[in-house]
């Protein structure tokens, strides 16, 4: 009886110690799980939120811009200097004159026409006042120091852009800084391509090239250049053949009733427009 009393207290203390040791092992790993919370919360997203962390760090660090429009970055200021683009501004009303017309002659002085910003031959034009150029502008006038078409030749263009062309040239004269903002000026009708426009080279558009160079001295005859289709002023220009009159056309020429500047005052024209030009001007006046 003793024995089999030993044996039940010794597995009954055996139990108790167990139990013991196990419940202690459950507390420690209790214990564990809730320091892993606690230090995965303060270091470390939490285990609901790990996929969407991920999405973030794999996330491109940024997108091409396609809109065309500058892009400042969150917390970013513009640089002090860096200015916004500025507007082109259009010619004013008085150059696109110039540039259509009035260079024709006055780029090169043809005719006794004052050249452009030459203070010294405008000085004694301007001292008439500008009323009185405007007038010669406009009606066309003939004098001892050279002649001036009416309206340049240029019948299509109105009286304020003829104007303007003349202020525009005196105030270049003057050296002064070229102000037509307040200026009632029409623009011009012509469709004409603008003097600086580059030209490609065309043998079929003469007529055009007509119309936007040589119709200033062609059409009323200024300088002693023979008038568009007149027959007996050409007679005898046509009689040297196409070749002279090409040669005249593109290098210039002095002879005894007139003179053409080289390219008629426009070095941007192709050769072969030139040439064209001639040639629908001696086909139409014969």
């Amino acid at each position: 009886m003793s024995s089999e009393h030993d044996n039940a207290q010794h597995d009954a203390v055996f139990v108790r110690n167990f139990a013991l040791v196990l419940g202690g092992l459950t507390a420690i790993f209790v214990i564990i799980i809730v320091l892993a919370r606690v230090v995965t919360g303060v270091f470390g997203p939490a285990p609901d939120s790990y996929a969407e962390s991920m999405d973030e760090r794999l996330a491109p660090v940024g997108q091409l811009n396609t809109t065309g429009k500058p892009i400042t970055l969150a917390g970013s200021a513009p640089s002090a200097g860096t200015a916004p683009s500025a507007t082109p501004v259009a010619k004013s009303p008085g150059e696109a004159t110039y540039n259509q017309v009035c260079f024709a002659c006055h780029a090169q002085g043809i005719a006794g026409a004052p050249k452009f910003g030459d203070a010294a031959a405008w000085a004694p034009r301007i001292a008439q006042g500008i009323a009185v150029l405007h007038k010669h502008a406009l009606e066309g006038y003939n004098g001892k120091a050279g002649m001036m078409p009416a309206r340049g030749g240029s019948p299509t263009l109105s009286d304020d852009a003829i104007k303007a062309g003349v202020n525009y040239m005196v105030q270049a004269a003057q050296g002064k800084k070229i102000i037509e903002a307040n200026d009632p000026v029409t623009p011009p009708a012509s469709s004409s391509a603008p003097a600086t426009a580059p030209a490609v080279a065309d043998a079929g558009k003469g007529k055009a090239v007509y119309d936007a160079v040589c119709f200033v001295c062609h059409t009323p005859g200024a300088a002693g250049a023979p008038k568009f289709g007149d027959a007996a002023a050409w007679a005898p220009r046509i009689a040297k053949g196409l070749d002279v009159l090409h040669e005249h056309a593109l290098n210039g020429f002095m002879g005894q009733v007139g003179l053409m500047p080289p390219k008629g005052g426009r070095p941007d024209m192709a050769d072969a427009d030139i040439k064209a030009a001639v040639d629908y001007m001696t086909s139409n006046s014969k």
